[in-house]
């Protein structure tokens, strides 16, 4: 086989993975724990013999009776999340894992213990799991979190699977830190060989595959050697966004190089490529990239590093219907951002996947304000 036929061939693989989400089944004799939100560490689980495979970017057309009690301040993946767990979607699944510190993820924990306490559930809802790391660096907390790892431990074996020893966390670090390393190579492609539209998808497929299976994929389809005519720079920040059809839309103005966001490149977190518990544990509690992260300003402080970095000369800003996290940091970030002479343009609220409406409204206000800056 050609190089190309290889790069062809990983990169429709890739494509198919991040389209068919949590329901990609080329690892279906491994046992799976699904992982609802950013911040769990996978190393961890991939340590205990399972395939972490993420669940919040799934989505569902089907109703169940549990949507009667779902507010409508709730996310539209946390409803369809529910949904699909009590329709008994994840039966096969060993367990599912909570973050606490992704704000859709307590509230999907929330709203499902109180349907399992009420016994609501369908039968075979796999048991539950709420991560709660504390974000912060002093001796009490890096008691806490070590706590909250043999907790995990318990529950991933109270699963059926096996407790993780040191060597089995640090075999599956290694795999992870393959998996950073051809992650590295696919942001240097961007935007002179990949789109960021295709490299966001790539990204994203790892998700529901194992680290080192990612890893093969992705330098396979970085192989390819094909090349395209950068344009403008251009960062995204805000809400997760996994909507190829948006990102489309913001590279008829040039290729996203940066987004920070939680579908974006702070995905996988910088802590599973660490060979001990303690320093995984360490690098998770401070990972800048989590908007919990304390104190306050370092969030902000690494988002704009990141943009500078990307040499980014346009910044979009785009929200989720019911956010409460990013918002916050809109008005110091726009303002600082302009002093740089960066344009900032923020298109507000969206739904999870936007429809032609949306998309265009966006795409002419982008050109407007471009036009006004010339």
């Amino acid at each position: 086989m050609s190089s190309h036929e290889a790069a062809t061939r990983a990169a429709t693989t890739l494509d198919r993975a991040f389209a068919t989400r949590d329901t990609w089944s080329n690892n279906a004799d491994v046992p799976r724990i699904g992982i609802f939100g950013n911040g769990v560490p996978e190393t961890l689980i991939a340590a205990s013999g399972a395939l972490p495979v993420h669940l919040s970017l799934g989505m569902t057309n089907a109703s169940h009776p549990i949507e009667s009690v779902i507010e409508p301040f709730v996310d539209e993946e946390v409803r369809g999340f529910l949904v699909r767990l009590m329709e008994g979607e994840f039966s096969a699944y060993r367990g599912i894992v909570f973050a606490r510190d992704d704000a859709p993820a307590l509230i999907a924990y929330q709203y499902a213990s109180e349907w399992i306490r009420q016994e609501n559930e369908a039968e075979g809802t796999p048991p539950l799991f709420l991560w709660n790391l504390v974000h912060t660096d002093s001796a009490a907390v890096a008691a806490f979190n070590a706590v909250q790892a043999g907790k995990l431990f318990d529950f991933l074996a109270a699963a059926g699977l096996k407790r993780p020893s040191a060597d089995d966390i640090a075999l599956a670090a290694y795999a992870e830190t393959g998996r950073q390393a051809a992650l590295k190579r696919l942001k240097a492609a961007v935007p002179e060989h990949v789109s960021g539209t295709a490299a966001a998808a790539w990204r994203n497929a790892g998700r529901f595959m194992p680290a080192g299976e990612h890893a093969r994929l992705l330098d396979d389809a970085l192989s390819g050697g094909s090349s395209r005519t950068p344009g403008r720079r251009i960062g995204l920040v805000g809400s997760p966004l996994a909507c190829p059809n948006a990102y489309r839309m913001l590279e008829t103005f040039g290729t996203v190089v940066c987004d920070q966001h939680g579908f974006g490149q702070t995905w996988p977190a910088p802590g599973n490529g660490k060979s001990g518990l303690t320093e995984l544990l360490a690098a998770t509690a401070a990972d800048p990239s989590c908007p919990r992260v304390t104190p306050a300003g370092v969030h902000r402080a690494h988002l704009l590093d990141q943009l500078q970095a990307a040499r980014c000369d346009l910044v979009i800003c785009q929200l989720s219907q019911t956010d409460d996290t990013f918002g916050w940091d809109i008005p110091a970030l726009a303002q600082t951002l302009g002093k740089a002479g960066v344009t900032f343009i923020n298109l507000s609220f969206r739904d999870a996947r936007p429809d032609e409406a949306w998309l265009n409204g966006s795409a002419a206000r982008i050109s407007q304000a471009l036009e006004a800056g010339q």
